[in-house]
């Protein structure tokens, strides 16, 4: 929210009266309106004035309000000329023209005499309408923000948030006394369309009005109210109507003043059509819906990214593709893909589930020339109120009911089919009561589920791809002629593919020929959350058993959506001219990489049989023994710890003798594990290790287990697999390419005359940023005949006898530059540590007793001379102590320049990312 409109929020929520907080509603007019705003004694005393334009009264409460108004009314028989009327108090905001205030309003105020004061004829002419029950007939004639809305704007997050909208209207209406009408734009048409609601019971019905009346909403369009509460929309500059509209409020007044005070813009000359706000439908369903759209995996095609691709195709593919195929959208949502490019589609077959999402469609193509020329249709029709599951019918049932509808078009499938879609990306693992209450909890056709396998299946995408092949194979079988194409955006996972995919890809591989495409960010076209490659594939039917395709795929994740805002309608040289220069030089990225898995590098082990394995992950995590059936106490958490009934799945055992760590530091007991890695002693350190791209900022660095995917160093050739890939996870995480989002670690290619070096580094960084601490699991806890566990640091520089000091130190040398940098400024730091505050002992009472690896604990809280970094940090925030802090932010400054250090060389010594 703009400082003006904090100043305005202000005066409406605060306390006092108009007195203690008119500053704040007199800077916000004075910041809008400049040296023309004027005030009391240069206003006939009226509390604000514009002349010629604008006054403005001040309440107290919002009760007050028609007071207010008749307030400001009487200043015209003090002489003073304006077109509006403002009234503010607490909790309440109005605009009047004066042009439309009711009749009588008018008659009341011009009545007055002039003799008597402002505030008098207020109180006397407010009376008088109250008494004839007329207020609330007056308010519908301004724009209002009244107390219910400030109410609700409390319950929000910030009353920011809630407020906005509304303060965003009122200024406009300010910044534009002088026109007839406010426009609606790209800008704001979100908010505006936010008003309708008022007169629909469902969300949804005000985008459906809005979009029944756009093609009409000009600066002459006019309200007619007809009977059972129907309105019309009519413009008559363009002699066009939109037809007849149910209300489900009839407060036909309100709804008029709307109307009649506003236009949609356009300016097809400029590339801007009403077809922008259409391709705009997810946002407003978004903003409105929240929950269907995201039950859904709805989430629709950015329009110019939608032209980028048929462009694409156009250009690396089929020239001609209106005229070789027939274009099939089974999932349309917004109409933003099928729509694109017009002459490179030309009659389109288009689908949905969703039965307003197809009303939104047809209203879009039926207002469109280009559209109705060439020919659409919808299926089902609009007037049946239902949709077409793509994904629920089998291939035959489905190509049975399109086929119907184009029978009564007379039309067939006397082309190959296109087919071109955006489905849906949902997992259906997520919450099912929630998707039958938004009615996307529905069967999936077994014969999909046979080539997607379940795991896969659950993702809608992949289930909609198991349906191309389906029909694919059903179309070739009625005419062996007709070979379809896909056109499609989807996530990159399956194109990889990961492991979930690879028996699908067999399938699809079998079926489909890839042909081309390109990957963009997620975020930068898409209503979503989290940033990952969307990509867009181009595939020919071509069966061949076992082909696996090479997918070689253009990375344009560079480009930004403001890039594509671009006039698509130009001749198609000046579109080239603004388009290739985006993607001159771009990479194509190899999705089937078969490099090394970055697990590789851990060295063999012994396990329980004596057998050498390669060292497995272990889970704090485990199932719930027999004998354990009946017992509330089966986890190795603290007491005192609510994860014994918040967590399902057992953790660790209520009698172990190490000690492992869950997220937050909380120490959990556990019992020695198949490779007998666990240790008392301060003579190795834990891992928390993830090798997929998207969750490398999650892994950590401790003194025991982590509660799942943890690794162990134990010895010199651990230490650097697991530190060189847990500062790989540091060194990339948020620079690593977007293309590589859906990818597992690799193992690097180190030339020998850096492995020192690249070591080195990563050795000093695992000093800096890990979180280990010093700790005692006490005794009895969490059931009795427990022995304490003390729990040592293995990362002090202070102990000889640490993992550190016996493996790692001598490693690093003053030729390793910042990494020793580094090294000898937490060196110093201990030492430090020790001589000024520990003194060799123990410190009690030292003001971490919330921290989680000491608040379960009947024991003091305390600091030794090798307290793990986190803890002395800690320490030192709370008690101010500047002179650790001081060193700790000189450790933070060679950490990050360590880190920057390794990504260099991985990336461009190395080559990692090619």
């Amino acid at each position: 929210m703009s400082k003006e409109l904090q100043q305005l929020k202000q005066y409406l929520i605060g306390t006092g009266n108009e007195n203690s907080r008119d500053d704040y509603a007199l800077n916000y007019f004075r910041n809008l309106f400049g040296k023309s705003f004027k005030k009391q004694s240069d206003a006939a005393n009226a509390d604000g004035y514009v002349e010629g334009k604008l006054i403005i009264e001040l309440k107290t409460e919002h009760v007050q309000w028609l007071e207010g108004l008749f307030q400001a009314l009487h200043y015209q028989k003090k002489g003073l000329t304006f077109t509006t009327v403002v009234v503010l108090a607490r909790h309440f905001a109005g605009i009047w023209q004066v042009s439309r205030l009711p009749e009588y309003v008018t008659d009341l105020a011009n009545n007055t005499a002039h003799t008597i004061s402002a505030s008098e004829a207020g109180k006397v002419n407010a009376s008088k309408c109250k008494r004839n029950n007329r207020d609330k007939e007056i308010l519908k004639t301004g724009y209002i923000i009244a107390g219910v809305t400030f109410k609700e704007s409390m319950f929000t997050e910030d009353i920011d948030t809630g407020l906005q909208p509304y303060l965003l209207e009122f200024h406009e209406r300010l910044q534009h006394l002088d026109a007839v009408r406010q426009q609606i734009n790209k800008d704001n048409f979100i908010r505006k369309v936010g008003f309708l609601r008022k007169f629909f019971s469902k969300p949804i019905d005000s985008i459906h009005f809005f979009y029944n009346i756009i093609h009409v909403w000009d600066q002459s369009a006019v309200l007619s109210e007809y009977e059972n509460g129907k309105v019309s929309i009519m413009s008559p500059a363009a002699r066009k109507h939109s037809g007849l509209i149910p209300l489900s409020y009839k407060d036909y007044e309100e709804l008029r003043n709307f109307i009649e005070s506003h236009y949609v813009y356009s300016n097809p000359l400029l590339g801007f059509s009403i077809d922008y706000y259409f391709s705009k439908f997810d946002a407003l369903i978004a903003e409105l819906d929240r929950d269907y759209v995201k039950q859904h995996g709805i989430f629709f095609t950015d329009i110019n990214l939608s032209k980028f691709a048929m462009w694409f195709v156009r250009e690396y593919y089929e020239k001609k593709l209106a005229d070789n195929y027939i274009v099939l959208d089974p999932a349309g949502g917004s109409g933003n893909l099928v729509t694109s490019w017009r002459g490179h589609i030309k009659h389109k077959i288009v689908s949905e589930l969703n039965p307003d999402l197809l009303k939104v469609i047809e209203r879009r193509m039926s207002d469109d020339p280009d559209h109705v020329s060439v020919g659409f249709t919808i299926i089902p029709k609009t007037s049946e109120d239902r949709g077409l599951n793509f994904i629920e019918l089998s291939a035959e049932d489905y190509l049975k009911v399109v086929g119907q509808y184009l029978l009564g078009k007379n039309l067939k499938f006397d082309k190959p089919v296109a087919f071109l879609l955006n489905p849906p990306y949902k997992n259906t693992d997520e919450n099912e009561n929630e998707r039958a209450n938004r009615e996307a909890n529905y069967q999936i056709d077994p014969q999909i589920i046979q080539l997607t396998g379940e795991d896969a299946g659950k993702e809608r995408y992949i289930a909609f791809c198991a349906q191309l092949i389906r029909l694919s194979d059903e179309l070739v079988h009625m005419n062996g002629s007709n070979k379809p194409i896909v056109l499609i955006f989807t996530p990159t996972s399956w194109l990889i593919p990961r492991p979930t995919y690879k028996n699908f890809r067999k399938h699809w591989d079998s079926t489909f020929k890839y042909e081309d495409g390109f990957i963009v960010q997620s975020n930068e076209f898409f209503e979503l959350k989290g940033k990952f490659p969307i990509a867009f594939t181009i595939w020919s039917y071509n069966r061949e058993t076992g082909r696996e395709n090479s997918i070689q795929i253009r990375d344009f994740s560079h480009i930004k959506a403001k890039s594509l805002d671009i006039n698509w309608m130009d001749k198609i040289d000046v579109v080239n001219k603004k388009v290739k220069p985006l993607i001159k030089n771009s990479l194509r990225i190899d999705f089937g990489l078969t490099s090394k898995d970055i697990r590789i590098l851990l060295p063999d082990i012994i396990d329980k049989t004596g057998k050498l394995i390669q060292q497995p992950r272990y889970n704090i995590y485990r199932n719930r023994l027999k004998d354990e059936l009946t017992l509330r106490i089966v986890s190795g958490f603290p007491l005192l710890d609510t994860r014994h009934d918040r967590i399902k799945a057992p953790h660790g055992f209520t009698d172990g003798t190490y000690i492992g760590f869950m997220d937050d530091i909380t120490p959990v007991r556990l019992r020695i594990d198949t490779c007998r890695r666990l240790s008392t002693l301060p003579d190795r350190v834990w891992f928390r290790l993830d090798n997929a791209f998207i969750n490398i900022n999650q892994t950590k660095i401790l003194n025991g287990p982590a509660d799942n995917r943890s690794y162990c160093a134990y010895d010199l050739d651990s230490a650097r697999a697991t530190m060189l890939w847990f500062a790989m996870t540091k060194a990339f995480n948020g620079r690593y390419p977007i293309w590589a989002n859906q990818f597992d670690m690799w193992t690097p290619e180190i030339p020998d005359s850096l492995k020192d070096n690249l070591f080195a580094h990563c050795f000093a960084f695992a000093l800096a940023e890990n979180r280990c601490v010093v700790t005692t699991f006490e005794k009895d806890n969490p059931v009795q005949g427990t022995p304490e566990v003390f729990v040592d640091n293995p990362l002090s520089t202070n102990n000889r006898e640490s993992f550190w000091q016996t493996t790692l130190a001598q490693h690093i040398k003053p030729e390793h530059d910042v990494a020793y940098q580094l090294v000898q400024s937490i060196n110093e730091l201990y030492n430090f540590w020790n001589l000024n505050y520990t003194k060799g002992n123990r410190i009690n009472g030292v003001g971490l007793e919330n921290e989680p690896y000491f608040k379960y604990f009947s024991y003091q809280d305390y600091l030794t001379p090798n307290s793990g970094l986190i803890q002395i940090r800690k320490y030192a925030q709370l008690n101010s102590r500047h002179d650790l802090n001081e060193r700790f932010a000189d450790i933070s400054k060679l950490s990050k320049q360590v880190i920057d250090e390794v990504f260099r060389i991985l990336v461009d010594d190395c080559k990692y990312f090619g």
